[in-house]
């Protein structure tokens, strides 16, 4: 009954609310603008805030645990209809009829389409579709983004819903900490790491514009306010890789400031990166290297950490069916017992090797692997995993024409500050999941779209006429 009463919902809110709040949007751009902030901060929410979920199984460790309904999902097909059926007067020139296919969709179509192959080993068929349907679903939140975004205005107010999300979890964070007395903190997140990778997918960027010298003062303030409050989230989650894509995240985008725009901004980001770096060692490397010992001495205990057990359950399962994979969504059904019992003896090996007695109602649930690729490897296959790279690769292509052609304008340095974060990210990946929370899943489609957008509004320029080009 309340799956019924989820999908009258879902039905009202996708198929009526939506397109009515694109119809009052189409001719409003400051109102367009205002919910596009809205969305960008949505992820810093809590789950609960704005989404439903329908058919939940949440005995399931897998990364989708039922079909979800997204109150973001609903404003990016408002945003959409708003644009599509807005007057050209009322849009920045040129208007869409110039601008030929959004870039980006195809490529993310493709890997959707590319893992929804693995369905053909699924022994849970259902647990496919429930990624589906979360990842096809995002192609709405990627197409908003690539669609809204055409001026110089857009991209401040996108950035003042970043920062204003920043600076709500950094006080989030801090009662949590010091009035709740919690160690490792987690925010409105389902984990410290999820909100740690968050910080830095929205603080980065943030640098970025604030470098520009054409910014306004008090956009500026609010974004150095929050870039702050995304360091203080990292630090306070005590995550080390977060910790770490931050400080060279930020370093890597004042290099290219003072390359490209040197002067006051990134004198002054210089002394500030500088003095932050002193309060760090100063007042948080206690708890940072009261984490590290924890690290140290599980490391001590054996050769091999969990990681790398899960790591070798991966690289079995890809041995098994390298093409299309297990079955998306399938690796915690196929490393667990009672279904999973070639891939679980691998991790009973190592228990046992390390004494502990095996109980095999210990093995029903195993954790999933930490490392993004090597569970694409495993669920997804080759075609699935290629096709995703495809897609993280296009982006930072997007990053780099758009930040070598746009040399003076607020889209250049947008683009530096996105490309170095996506890299950094694409690279986290390695050893964290977190693109597939659906928090960060979302935030990372809405700057890839914004990307992809700033792609789109130069190559509706190239077009142009030299005479009539922004």
């Amino acid at each position: 009954m309340k799956d019924l009463l989820k999908a009258v919902i879902a039905l009202l809110f996708y198929a009526g609310l939506a397109p009515l709040l694109g119809m009052v949007l189409a001719s409003r751009r400051t109102w367009q603008r205002a919910v596009f902030a809205l969305m960008v901060f949505i992820p810093s929410w809590h789950p609960g805030k704005f989404t439903l979920m329908m058919g939940s199984v949440e005995t399931y460790r897998g990364h989708a645990k039922g079909f979800e309904i997204s109150l973001l999902e609903v404003l990016a097909l408002a945003l959409i209809i708003a644009v599509l059926t807005g007057k050209p007067r009322a849009l920045a020139k040129p208007d869409l009829r110039h601008r030929g296919l959004p870039p980006g969709l195809f490529l993310y179509g493709l890997w959707c389409f590319a893992a929804m192959l693995s369905i053909v080993h699924a022994v849970e068929p259902s647990y496919a579709l429930m990624a589906l349907v979360r990842w096809s679903k995002g192609t709405l939140i990627l197409a908003a983004a690539i669609l809204y975004l055409r001026d110089e205005d857009d991209l401040r107010w996108a950035g003042r819903g970043l920062a204003v999300g920043l600076v709500v979890q950094a006080l989030v964070c801090l009662k949590l900490r010091y009035f709740d007395g919690r160690f490792q903190v987690k925010g409105w997140f389902e984990h410290q790491n999820s909100m740690a990778m968050w910080a830095y997918m929205s603080a980065l960027p943030l640098m970025a514009l604030a470098l520009h010298r054409r910014l306004p003062r008090w956009d500026t303030l609010l974004f150095i306010a929050g870039i702050g409050g995304g360091g203080l989230c990292i630090l306070l989650s005590v995550s080390r890789a977060a910790l770490a894509v931050y400080a060279a995240g930020c370093l890597a985008i004042l290099l290219l400031a003072w390359w490209r725009q040197p002067g006051i901004r990134p004198a002054l980001a210089t002394v500030g990166g500088a003095l932050g770096a002193v309060m760090v060692m100063l007042f948080a490397m206690d708890s940072i290297n009261a984490r590290m010992r924890e690290v140290e001495a599980s490391k001590e205990e054996t050769e091999l950490d969990l990681r790398d057990i899960l790591n070798l359950q991966s690289a079995a399962m890809f041995h098994d069916h390298p093409w299309v994979g297990l079955g998306w969504n399938h690796f915690g059904v196929a490393n667990s017992r009672p279904r999973g019992d070639r891939y679980s003896q691998i991790l009973e090996d190592w228990d046992e090797s390390r004494g502990f007695t095996i109980y095999e109602e210990n093995y029903l649930a195993n954790p999933l692997t930490e490392s993004l690729y090597w569970l694409w490897l495993a669920e997804t296959g080759l075609a699935g995993f290629v096709a995703f790279l495809c897609f993280e690769l296009a982006t930072l292509g997007w990053a780099l024409r758009v930040w070598w052609k746009e040399k003076e304008s607020l889209f250049g340095s947008a683009a530096g500050g996105l490309g170095v974060m996506l890299t950094l990210c694409y690279a986290h990946g390695m050893v964290e999941r977190i693109l597939t929370q659906p928090k960060n899943l979302s935030m990372w489609l809405l700057l890839a779209g914004m990307l992809g957008g700033m792609e789109w509004r130069r190559r509706s320029d190239a077009r142009q006429p030299k005479n009539v080009r922004r």
